[in-house]
């Protein structure tokens, strides 16, 4: 997606033959071997800005602005179409995350906190309920015990049902959030700070930089932060 040239492609690459691409003068001046990604298997040009894509059951769906919602198969090709559910609240129908559910349909939540249950065979959207919370929420994960919402004020709420299990705030926005097997509970990389969520507790530590990602092994957790400098989790 190239947001000053307003241009998208939705496509398939292979990850062992990947192709360096065209240059941007030769996508900006529209040439013919510009107009899709280098090797792909298949590509599509979207008319739309995409807001979310995950994997499901085999399939693709692609969430497309401002609400169109498509089950794609591997090949590229359209299976069926909806569209998102409408919000619960003011707080805006702006999507926050897909989750695919083991019972073939997919978890969709809004940035007011509502969450849906969205069908691919013709059937309208159930609503599943509201995060309790009056903030917007920016991002969800999702574990064994249930899953973690991420507010725009930096909360963190960890939810299993109707059941909130712990809250806490954190300093800023994290770099990402897992669930650990090994420590029982969310790893999250943070804001100048390392967070562990778990059965157990709330555990913190400060960091001088900027956790960006986690990486799980077999035997460690492992973060990567912004100068690049991999370190074992510890919170």
């Amino acid at each position: 997606m190239d947001h000053e040239l307003r241009m998208a492609r939705f496509a398939a690459l292979d990850i062992n033959d990947l192709r360096d691409g065209p240059s941007r003068a030769s996508v900006r001046r529209g040439e013919r071997e510009a107009v899709h990604p280098a090797g792909h298997l298949w590509s599509h040009a979207l008319d739309a800005e995409p807001l979310a894509l995950i994997e499901h059951q085999g399939n693709v769906v692609l969430a497309l602005h401002p609400n169109a919602l498509y089950l794609i198969d591997d090949e590229g090709r359209e299976l069926q179409r909806t569209t998102l559910p409408e919000p619960e609240d003011s707080l805006g129908s702006n999507l926050t995350h897909l989750h695919s559910d083991d019972d073939g349909t997919v978890e969709v939540t809004l940035r007011d906190g509502s969450c849906h249950r969205v069908f691919f065979d013709g059937r309208p959207a159930e609503a599943l309920g509201r995060a309790p919370t009056d903030q917007p929420v920016r991002s969800v994960a999702y574990g064994p015990q249930g899953k973690l919402l991420l507010t725009e004020s930096h909360d963190a709420m960890w939810l299993e049902g109707d059941t909130v299990r712990m809250t806490a705030r954190l300093s800023g926005p994290p770099g990402q959030v897992v669930w650990s097997t090994t420590h029982d509970g969310w790893l999250i990389a943070g804001w100048r700070e390392r967070v562990l969520l778990s059965t157990s507790g709330f555990k913190r530590s400060d960091r001088d930089n900027v956790d960006v990602a986690v990486y799980c092994t077999e035997t460690q957790v492992l973060i990567v932060d912004n100068d690049g400098t991999w370190s074992a989790f510890e919170a």
